[in-house]
C-alpha cells in the first residue's frame, strides 16, 4: 500500500532528524519503534495469508525472503562502511571487529551490550550502533513463525490468538519497566530483544484481527473506510485526526533520557503507531491523503537503505571534520544529508530492488554468467575482491578505545600514584581558609574525568571518582558508599549533566542527590555545558538548587566553555587539557566565593 510507504517515510525522517539534528526532534528515535509496528503488521499479515491459501506456511521459503529482502542492502552498506572507518580510523573504527561481527550475524543488540556500548551518549559511540534494531527484527522473524505454527497447531481460535499476542507485547513491555534502573544506563532495556518486542508483537496483532484467513484472497478486511455509513466514517476520521498528532507530538517532545519513556513512553508510542497503522490500512480520510503524498512515499521506498546509511555517514564525518569543529553544528547534519540520500537511492535501485524481485541467482547470473558482458564480468569479480581484501585489511587493525578513552585511561593510571603522594606531601602541611584538596571529593561524569589531572594540580590531594556516560543516576549509590566508608570530604563537587539533567531521570533526583550529601557539607555543583537540548535544563536545575541552598555554590563551567570553544575538543563537550585547567579554575572560584561569603546563583551561561 502507498499509505505504508508514507508511514514508512515519516519513520525514517523522524530518526534521520534525530541522528543529524538532535537538538530540533528529541524524541525521533521513536521512528523504530514506528519500524517495528509496520514490521510486525506486514510479516504477520504474510504468514496468515500464506497459511489461509496454502494450508501451511513454508519458514524455510519465509526466511529466503527476508534474508532477500534484508541482507543484500545491510551487507553491502556493512562491507562498505567497514572499509571506510578502517581507512578513515580514529575513533571511527573502535572495535570495529566486534561490531562487523554482530552486525554481519544480526545480533548487533546483543555485542553493543556486551561491549558495554550506550546508544544515547556520543561517548564511545560505534559506527555500526543503528544495526541493534535490525538485529531485534531478524530474530524477531527467525523466531515468529515457529511460534505462529505451534499456536495454529494447538487450535486457538482467533480471539483468543490475538489476545495472546497482545499479552506477549504487554510481557515484553512489563519486562522493560522491571528491568529499567534510572541509576543506570537505559541501553539495556532499550535494546534487548525481550524488552523491546512490543512494537512488533502489537503490530502482528493488529495484523492477526485485521487479515483474514478466509483461502478468498480478496477476503481481507482492509480497506473498508467506504464501506462504513456516513456517521462512522466522521467518527473514524476524527479519531484518526487525533491519533497522528499525538504520535508526532512525541516525536518531537519525549527524550531519550526521561524515566517516563521507558515505563510507558515507549509502549504509548507504538501503540499510537499501531493506531496509525490501523487508519491507514482501513483508508480513513484524511490519514490516507496525508501518507499518500509524494515525499513521504518517496522516502519510505528508500528508508531501508536510507537507514542503513546514514548512521555511517554521520559518524565519519565526525571523524573527518572534527578538526574544524562540525561534530554538533547543523552544517554536518546537512552535510551527512546530502550524501545519505543519493547513496540511498542508488542502493535500494541498485541493490535492494533486483535481488528483490529477481534473487540471488538471477542477479549472479546477470553479472557474471556466460552471457554477460566480458566488462561486466571483470568489474564484478575485481570489485568482490577488492571488497574482500579491504576488509582482511581494515578489520583486525582496529584500535580497541576512543580517543577520550585513551586519554582518560592514561589519567586514571596516573591518578592513584601522584594522588598517594600529594596526600602525604599535604599532611605536612597547616590549616589553610581555602579547603585544601584532601577535604575535597569530586564525584561526575567523563568531564570531570578529562579534568582531573587539573583539578589534582588546583587541589593536590582532591578525590576525583569520574566516568564515561555517567548521569545523576549514579551519584546516590557513590554517595552513599562514601558515608558508609568514611570518605566523603566536607567539600562536594559534584559535575553531572554532560548525559542529561537530572529531572530526565526523575524529578526531584538532584534535590535527592544533594539531600544524601547532607547540609553539613559544602557543596560545589559544576554548571554543564553542551550542544544538547537537555542542556538547558540541566543548567537551570544546578541554579535553582543554588538558590534554594545556602551550602550549594555553582562552579560556571559553562560560561568559561562557552567563551572557549577552542579549548574543547572535536566533540565540543569535553576539555583539552587547557579546557581541563579552565574546570578546575571555575571549581577554584566556586570554592573563593564560599571562603568570601559570596552565594553566586546566576551563571554567565544565557540559563
Amino acid at each position: 500500500m502507498p499509505g505504508i510507504d508514507g508511514l514508512r517515510g515519516l519513520a525514517v525522517l523522524a530518526v534521520v532528524i534525530y541522528h543529524f539534528f538532535g537538538n530540533f526532534m528529541r524524541g525521533g528515535y521513536l521512528g523504530v519503534d514506528v519500524f517495528f509496528v509496520i514490521s510486525g503488521f506486514l510479516i504477520t499479515s504474510l504468514l496468515v495469508r500464506e497459511r489461509a491459501t496454502t494450508g501451511k506456511i513454508n519458514v524455510g521459503e519465509f526466511w529466503l525472503r527476508r534474508l532477500r529482502r534484508i541482507v543484500p542492502a545491510a551487507l553491502f552498506v556493512l562491507f562498505i562502511g567497514t572499509i571506510a572507518a578502517g581507512f578513515i580510523g580514529g575513533d571511527s573504527a573502535v572495535h570495529l571487529n566486534f561490531q562487523f561481527l554482530g552486525a554481519l550475524l544480526f545480533v548487533s543488540n546483543w555485542t553493543q551490550l556486551a561491549d558495554a556500548n550506550s546508544y544515547f551518549t556520543d561517548a564511545g559511540v560505534r559506527v555500526f550502533a543503528h544495526y541493534w534494531s535490525l538485529a531485534i527484527e531478524e530474530q524477531f522473524y527467525l523466531i515468529w513463525p515457529l511460534l505462529l505454527i505451534l499456536l495454529s497447531k494447538l487450535k486457538i481460535k482467533p480471539k483468543q490468538l490475538r489476545m495472546i499476542v497482545v499479552g506477549g507485547a504487554l510481557a515484553s513491555f512489563l519486562w522493560m519497566v522491571i528491568n529499567y534502573d534510572p541509576k543506570v544506563d537505559p541501553t539495556r532495556v532499550y535494546y534487548g530483544t525481550d524488552t523491546h518486542a512490543f512494537g512488533l508483537l502489537l503490530g502482528a496483532a493488529l495484523a492477526l484481527w485485521l487479515t483474514s484467513d478466509s483461502p478468498n484472497v480478496d477476503a481481507d478486511t482492509w480497506p473498508e473506510f467506504h464501506k462504513r455509513r456516513i456517521l462512522r466514517r466522521i467518527g473514524l476520521s476524527l479519531a484518526a485526526m487525533l491519533v497522528l498528532p499525538g504520535l508526532i507530538a512525541l516525536l518531537f517532545i519525549l527524550p531519550d533520557t526521561s524515566a517516563w519513556t521507558y515505563r510507558g513512553g515507549l509502549l504509548l508510542a507504538s501503540l499510537l503507531a499501531t493506531s496509525v497503522l490501523y487508519f491507514l490500512v482501513r483508508g480513513v480520510l484524511p490519514m490516507k491523503q496525508f501518507f499518500e503524498m509524494r515525499p513521504l512515499r518517496w522516502l519510505g521506498r528508500i528508508s531501508y537503505s536510507l537507514y542503513l546509511w546514514h548512521w555511517p555517514i554521520v559518524v565519519l564525518l565526525r571523524e573527518l571534520t572534527h578538526s574544524i569543529k562540525l561534530f554538533h553544528t547543523p552544517l554536518l547534519g546537512l552535510l551527512a544529508l546530502a550524501i545519505s540520500l543519493p547513496l540511498a537511492h542508488w542502493s535500494f535501485k541498485y541493490i535492494e530492488t533486483p535481488i528483490h524481485r529477481r534473487g540471488y541467482r538471477a542477479c549472479l547470473r546477470s553479472a557474471l554468467g556466460s552471457g554477460a558482458p566480458i566488462l561486466r564480468r571483470l568489474g564484478t569479480v575485481v570489485a568482490a575482491v577488492g571488497i574482500i581484501a579491504a576488509l582482511i585489511v581494515s578489520i583486525p587493525h582496529a584500535p580497541q578505545r576512543t580517543k577520550l578513552e585513551q586519554d582518560l585511561e592514561t589519567i586514571n593510571a596516573a591518578k592513584s600514584a601522584a594522588q598517594k603522594a600529594e596526600e602525604a606531601q599535604q599532611a605536612e602541611l597547616g590549616k589553610r581558609e581555602m579547603p585544601t584538596g584532601d577535604k575535597i571529593s569530586a564525584i561526575g561524569d567523563s568531564v570531570m574525568l578529562a579534568s582531573t589531572g587539573a583539578l589534582q594540580q588546583q587541589f593536590p590531594g582532591i578525590y576525583v571518582d569520574g566516568a564515561v556516560s555517567r548521569h545523576y543516576q549514579a551519584a546516590p549509590a557513590i554517595i552513599d558508599e562514601m558515608k558508609a566508608n568514611g570518605t566523603l570530604d566536607p567539600f562536594v563537587v559534584l559535575g553531572f549533566g554532560t548525559n542529561g539533567a537530572s529531572s530526565g531521570a526523575h524529578p526531584g533526583l538532584l534535590d535527592e542527590v544533594l539531600d544524601d550529601v547532607g547540609p553539613d557539607r559544602v557543596i560545589v555543583l559544576v554548571l554543564p555545558y553542551g550542544d544538547r537540548y537537555w542542556m538547558p535544563e540541566a543548567e537551570a536545575e544546578v541554579l535553582a538548587a543554588a538558590k534554594a541552598r545556602d551550602n550549594v555554590y555553582v562552579a560556571d563551567w559553562c560560561h568559561a566553555a562557552k567563551s572557549h570553544p577552542e579549548n574543547l575538543r572535536e566533540d565540543a563537550i569535553h576539555p583539552t587539557p587547557e579546557g581541563a585547567t579552565m574546570y578546575a579554575t571555575a571549581v577554584k572560584n566556586a570554592l573563593e566565593d564560599w571562603k568570601a561569603g559570596k552565594h553566586n546563583t546566576v551563571g554567565a551561561c544565557g540559563v
